[in-house]
Parts: C-alpha cells; structure tokens; sequence
C-alpha cells in the first residue's frame, strides 16, 4: 500500500479528515512557495491541487469517492514512474550528450564552486533547441517503453506527425541525487523565467506522463558524513554548502517538506541536525511555523537539532553566506527559535503538547 511520503505530500502525524498542505509538483517551483494549495482528504486517501490540477489517490485502499471532480485535462491518471535505477542511466546518458555553457560555468563559479566541484556534480546546460534529437537518441537506447516512464520525456503530436522530445526549460541544469548517488530527477534554473518560477523540474506531467515527485537532494559527497547533518532547501544552495563548508547538506524542495528528509536523516544516522534555511524565516511566518516543526519533531526523532543564524544583510541563502567568507553562528534550535515559535511548535505536535510538562522531552 502506498503512503504519503511515497507520493511527496507531506501531512502531520495522524492527520485525518480534510486538509491543506504544499503541493509536491508545483510548490517547490513557485514564487510563493509556501501557499497551501494542495486539498487533501486523509480519510479517503486522496488530493487534488488547485493550482497546477495535479491529483490522484494512493493505491491500496478502499475509497470513497474523491470531493473535487477533476477537470478532463487530468482525468487519466499518469503513467507509473520508473525505477530509480532505470532513470539514473537514462538521465547519466543524457548528460553526456549536452555541453555546460560558459556563461552557467562562470555563474556557478561565482557562487563559490571550484572547477572540479562543477564537473563532478554533473551540471549542464540544458538547450531549447534540439530537443527531439536528444530525446530520440534516448529512446534509440533505452525504448520508447522506458522512455514513457522517465520524467521529461514525452511525445509530441502535430499535423498527423509523432516524436518524441524533452520537456523542460532552457536552462543550467542541476542533477538531484539520492543518498547512494543516483540521479532521480531534474531541475533547471531558467535562463528567462519572466514571470514564473526561477527554478522548475523537468516533468512530463503537461503531456500525461511522469512527475519526478518531491526528491530529497544529497549532494555526492567524498567523505563519510560525520556527527552533523545540515538541512536547506533548494538542491544547488546544497550543493554549494557541501562544497564550500565540507558538512554535508542535504536538501528539500520547499521548507513545508521538510519531513521528506526524516527517511535520509534515518540511513545517515548523525547525532545532530544543523536547520539553515534561509534568513527570511524570522518575517515569514508560514516559514517560521514550518521551521519551528521540523525542529520539533527532529528533536523527538532524538536528533540534537541547531540553527545557524545570521543577519540577512550577510545574504539571503547559506551558500550566500558561506560565498562570502561567514561562518554563521550556531545556536540550540530552543534558543534560536524563541519561547514564541516553541510554544506554537508544541500546540501543533498534539501528541507532544496533550503530554504532561515533564514528560515533554527536553532540548539540547
């Protein structure tokens, strides 16, 4: 039976009845990230976003029927997804098969990264033309079977004609990894996101196909992790963090999905989880309360949970702030969050805040 975590929608614990939560597919994408737009009923196991229409049920349960009618567009539930393994090859054969632009190089040196860490994160250029040669020199490969069910390939039908292609847009093109390396998906900062989002994952979901889901990122890291962990949002802001401080960070795609990365925290098994997301959580208060849970509930996981802090004139992300030559200040999570943010942390953790105070654990 499939679960919550297993589709990326991410719901307190014993959630029931009906809900709203961030949206796996388009939340992570979009300028105001942190908008609640995914209706979820606990109950029925099902979902519908109001914004990007994304919906569907988790397979294995008897259901009652969904609240919200899909429109036609989304009626037909989207082919399954390959396999981790199956989209690592087929995505490692597409970078070998495109450039890393000069102008993406020096943007990612300027944030910091050697030219040794650019190649060996695997960046690229994603172009907007030839599309259709990529992708049919895939399908050449792998088949047009494999191919359906790996995010960002999709057919195109025009004027009686049918090819495939690649969705996506132009771009420098970042690798999202799992904990043993492989590449399960794909995100592009856009050359010209106008008004949309600067960053987007290359999805099939606008043809019928695949999405990649809500992917925790580890970047490849060439030492054991040791006793600290740290947790940031957004896959190259993790990549530069890794790089530049040599801890090790992992990161989610919106803050509101930080509970994506309980199972990775699980199989590193550190002593302590250092939360670094960026300097606008004190301003934010979706932010902060999504922020003051992950705290709480790492605590309880038994985690000693620290916040690096620093002013937001140092800049706005951690790789920012590492780029330009701070070392943020650490602090407890308690510390750092304040009596305000732990009080409303404890109201939403039910379990936690019906316990008697001295049952309470306390933190580090």
């Amino acid at each position: 039976m499939t679960t919550w975590a297993d589709v990326g929608i991410a719901l307190p614990f014993g959630a029931t009845g009906e809900l709203r939560t961030l949206c796996p597919q388009c939340s992570p994408s979009r300028r105001k990230s942190s908008v609640a737009c995914l209706a979820v009923n606990a109950d029925a196991g099902t979902w519908l976003c109001h914004h990007c229409g994304w919906r569907g049920r988790l397979r294995g349960r008897s259901l009652t029927p969904p609240r919200y009618a899909p429109p036609a567009s989304t009626a037909a539930m989207a082919p399954p997804r390959a396999g981790a393994a199956t989209i690592d090859h087929v995505y490692r054969t597409l970078l070998t098969m495109l450039p890393l632009m000069a102008a993406h190089h020096q943007a990612l040196q300027q944030r910091g990264l050697s030219d040794a860490h650019i190649t060996w994160y695997g960046y690229r250029t994603l172009p907007r033309a030839g599309r259709a040669a990529l992708a049919q020199r895939l399908v050449a490969q792998y088949g047009g079977d494999v191919c359906a069910q790996v995010p960002g390939l999709h057919q195109v039908e025009r004027d009686g004609q049918r090819w495939w292609s690649l969705a996506g847009a132009a771009g420098l093109l970042l690798p999202v990894r799992t904990l043993d390396g492989r590449m399960v998906a794909l995100k592009v900062r856009a050359d010209v996101p106008g008004d949309g989002p600067k960053y987007t994952s290359v999805s099939s979901t606008k043809h019928g196909g695949p999405s990649p889901g809500a992917q925790v990122h580890v970047p490849l890291h060439a030492q054991a992790p040791g006793e600290t962990v740290r947790l940031t949002e957004g896959e190259l802001k993790a990549d530069v963090a890794t790089a530049l401080s040599g801890l090790l960070t992992i990161s989610v795609p919106g803050v509101g999905m930080w509970r994506a990365a309980l199972p990775v925290l699980q199989t590193l098994r550190p002593q302590r989880v250092r939360l670094a997301f960026d300097s606008d959580w004190r301003t934010n208060p979706q932010v902060a309360q999504a922020f003051s849970q992950a705290a709480m509930v790492l605590q309880r996981e038994g985690y000693v949970v620290e916040v690096e802090d620093w002013e937001p004139a140092l800049g706005k992300g951690i790789d920012d702030v590492l780029a330009a030559g701070h070392v943020p200040p650490v602090q407890s999570a308690a510390l750092a969050l304040g009596a305000g943010l732990w009080s409303l942390a404890r109201t939403w953790t039910g379990t936690l805040a019906t316990r008697p105070a001295q049952e309470v654990p306390a933190w580090h």
